[in-house]
């Protein structure tokens, strides 16, 4: 078969695979397929990390017993071309694999955004039948590079970009829900608890304009002023539930201590708070955040996880806050991992540049993790 052929036949196949057995599967079977349509003794791809420089070993086949390939591609990072390079020097070809085997190689840069994220290597241990590359063979070539950035790079980012958009939807959904709720919540406490003591102290406010003797006012005075302050404190209450006073007056490690005393009061969760280099007080923004973090997940072990213990621990690390919370439940179902409280927790961190994660580990426990930049 021509080279004309070869190339065009691998195009079709691609572009079929990626059809019938979707991206996931085919960027696992699209190695195999170059090298058994090709026939390559071995082929390799390499990808760009975004906090690292170089491209670096993510896919790869050869044949049985087949080649060890290079971990990095950081030597050959310079020379890559942006089109199709056929290398038939023994010395630069056997660089590729450990074993020095390859004679002969074929790279195709992939392209993503005008930038070179990633190269696709066959190796072949004697002459490549696509060796001599024409124009039309580039063209085919790029052509297959093209298909393999859209497998490989670009599709992966837009799943992950639909499923932030589902993630997002949900999210936003819950947080409409939890505003609603809550303004029922406060609706029903001021209506039930404030409405009926302000009745109570209007209802005795008229009695004692109705009367003329001096020391039965006194004597019911006492009692109003009794009813007021209970009144104050059920406001008080409310207003504390809805945004706490402590966060603002006494700091993050005051305020989650105050909640983990009520919230094992009320649970019979024991909970313990670490904490380690929490001195000065740190942006407010960043203690809310957290805050709603230990309420939330506070609250997903009394829901869910049928744990005893909880262990939370506050840390300034660097130039970061790390909080982490770990109970000792039953860990969360795969389905469950990311209900919408902890997609609200993973939120709040990104928007804040942080990072948030979990450990999950089924009948022993689940553990969140998040990290805030203090600047």
């Amino acid at each position: 078969m021509s080279k004309e052929k070869l190339l065009f036949s691998l195009l079709l196949d691609i572009s079929s695979m990626n059809k019938e057995i979707g991206t996931e599967r085919a960027q696992l079977e699209l190695p195999k397929l170059i090298c058994t349509l090709l026939e390559a003794d071995g082929c390799a791809l390499y990808f760009s990390k975004s906090d690292r420089d170089g491209l670096f070993l993510s896919k790869h086949y050869s044949l049985p017993k087949g080649h060890v390939f290079v971990d990095t591609w950081q030597k050959h990072w310079s020379p890559l071309s942006d089109c199709a390079v056929y290398i038939n020097n023994h010395e630069m070809a056997k660089s590729f694999a450990e074993d020095n085997s390859f004679k002969t190689c074929l790279i195709l840069p992939l392209h993503i955004g005008g930038k070179i994220a990633g190269v696709v290597l066959m190796g072949w241990k004697s002459t490549c039948p696509v060796d001599e590359l024409s124009p039309k063979d580039q063209q085919l070539c790029q052509l297959i590079a093209m298909l393999l950035s859209d497998v490989y790079c670009v599709y992966p980012l837009i799943s992950k970009l639909k499923q932030r958009e589902t993630n997002l939807a949900a999210l936003y959904r819950k947080t409409e829900d939890d505003l609603e709720t809550s303004r029922k919540k406060v609706s029903l406490e001021l209506h039930d608890e404030v409405g009926q003591v302000l009745t109570s102290i209007l209802l005795q406010l008229k009695l004692l304009q109705q009367s003329d003797d001096l020391e039965y006012v006194k004597g019911r005075l006492g009692g109003l002023h009794h009813i007021t302050l209970e009144a104050l404190d059920e406001v008080r209450r409310i207003s504390q539930n809805l945004r706490p006073n402590l966060l603002e007056k006494l700091g993050l490690q005051a305020t989650v201590g105050a909640h983990i005393k009520e919230y094992s009061e009320n649970t019979g969760i024991e909970v313990e708070l670490r904490t380690h280099n929490l001195g000065e007080r740190i942006a407010e923004n960043l203690e809310t955040i957290a805050y709603r973090a230990v309420q939330e997940g506070l609250t997903n072990v009394a829901r869910h996880s049928g744990a005893n213990k909880v262990i939370i621990s506050l840390t300034i690390k660097g130039s970061n806050l790390f909080l982490q919370i770990i109970d000792n439940g039953t860990g969360m179902k795969k389905s469950d991992v990311y209900g919408t409280g902890l997609l609200g927790m993973r939120e709040r961190s990104t928007r804040a540049g942080g990072k948030f994660w979990l450990v999950n580990k089924v009948d022993q426990g689940l553990t969140i993790n998040m990290l805030l930049p203090l600047v």
